[in-house]
């Protein structure tokens, strides 16, 4: 089946939206965790409304798997783009309501609850969206998938980036006041706008050339046939996508807190120093992709992990030797990180056979981020403040890495369906 031109073009950019809505969401509200908290619940203490803003957070971040359960196994009977609309619509009908709804002052408890509801309606979204994208893009792409799936994790940290510049700005134009009142929800408005842009357009996404190849042999229930005919699959798919999963968490979302904490670095050099890294990790992501199509996934992501697990520790210890070496060891542990997880996902892709394609990305991509991604932070945490070893970050990081490498080599590649590309 021919795609065209227009048609992998699309199915790029628009696959690639939901991702970046997915991590702008994540640090958006993590961003305005405080006022948030003050916002929908009432205790007096600040400690408590803030853990309690976090818990709501972590609802919606655990329930993902499950998400990435039930659209996988409807994206694998009925087809990609249904299940890419369905997820975006869900998650822009779920964070214009955030940004429109009534504090607990008007409502009470019952703000509280769709509070919770509505986060975890967008967890279930978001556990299908980034999985049946990377599905659609490298199905329409197959002999580019590479470049694909390397373009997608690239606009998914641009979300990060945009979150941070939304956050910036309604902190540096409002009064404190404003931004407790209003000005935290402007940031969930500017999401809801986007996804339901992303809905509307994706109305012109064609469905994948691989399904639409298999559709009629879809299997009634494709999470028992994963783990019937690819269960070695999913446990080398767990482990791979633990690299990406700790890298993020440890080098990006915690690295804030570590650094001014344990080192009492300065936190305006600290913020400097995590954006250039997202940055770099971020823009080679598609160079390493492209490098795969033409000489095989394996080789390079091998490369690439191994490369990681070497370098974390040292990095970590470079890192120690003062504020000043901070940027130069964020640039490169970032750059070896792009190569790294850039060839990670397409290499998830590229394990499962069409069949169970969807069902097997969202399950251990899902999962994975939830396990690894979810402890790492705070296991890092744990051994510093038991052992007083503030390189353990490091440690962790070189461990994933090492296991991926492992999973890494012991993977056998599906090779890309012939298409007219």
């Amino acid at each position: 089946m021919a795609v065209t031109a227009g048609e992998r073009n699309r199915a790029l950019f628009l696959g690639s939206m939901g991702g970046g809505l997915e991590f702008y969401d994540f640090v958006i509200y993590a961003s305005f965790a405080s006022q948030i908290g003050k916002t929908f619940f009432p205790s007096e203490a600040a400690a408590t409304r803030l853990l309690a803003a976090f818990a709501v957070f972590a609802a919606g971040y655990l329930v993902r798997p499950l998400g990435g359960i039930l659209f996988s196994h409807f994206g694998d009977r009925h087809g990609r783009k249904l299940m890419l609309r369905v997820s975006i619509a869900g998650m822009a009908g779920a964070t214009f309501l955030i940004a429109f709804m009534p504090g607990y002052a008007t409502w009470g408890i019952a703000a509280t609850v769709a509070l919770v509801v509505l986060r975890m309606v967008q967890g279930l979204c978001l556990g299908g969206e980034i999985p049946g994208a990377m599905t659609l893009i490298t199905e329409t792409m197959p002999k580019r998938r590479g470049l694909a799936c390397g373009f997608l994790f690239m606009i998914i940290n641009v979300g990060m980036l945009a979150a941070q510049a939304v956050q910036w700005a309604i902190e540096h134009l409002l009064s404190d006041a404003a931004v407790l009142s209003y000005g935290w929800r402007i940031g969930f408005f500017i999401g809801g706008l986007v996804a339901i842009a992303g809905f509307v357009l994706r109305a012109r996404l064609a469905e994948s050339p691989a399904f639409a190849e298999m559709e009629a042999s879809a299997h009634k229930v494709p999470l028992a046939a994963l783990f019937r005919d690819n269960a070695r699959a999913v446990w080398l798919g767990l482990f791979i996508t633990g690299l990406g999963a700790a890298a993020v968490p440890l080098l990006y979302l915690y690295m804030n807190s570590y650094l001014t904490d344990f080192l009492h670095y300065d936190p305006d050099q600290v913020a400097s120093a995590v954006l250039i890294g997202i940055v770099v990790f971020s823009l080679p992501m598609p160079v390493a992709g492209a490098i795969s199509d033409f000489v095989g996934i394996k080789v390079p992501a091998f490369v690439a992990s191994l490369l990681l697990a070497i370098a974390a520790i040292p990095v970590y210890v470079w890192i120690h030797e003062g504020v000043t070496s901070l940027m130069p060891a964020m640039i490169v542990i970032s750059l070896i990180g792009a190569f790294a997880w850039g060839v990670g996902p397409v290499l998830l892709t590229a394990i499962f056979p069409t069949d169970v394609r969807y069902t097997g990305v969202a399950f251990v991509y899902n999962i994975g981020f939830a396990i690894v991604g979810g402890l790492t932070p705070l296991l890092a945490t744990f051994i510093i403040q038991q052992t007083g070893i503030t390189v353990a970050p490091g440690f962790l990081l070189a461990l994933f890495a090492a296991l991926a490498t492992v999973a890494i080599f012991l993977t056998q590649v599906i090779p890309a369906q012939k298409s007219q590309l």
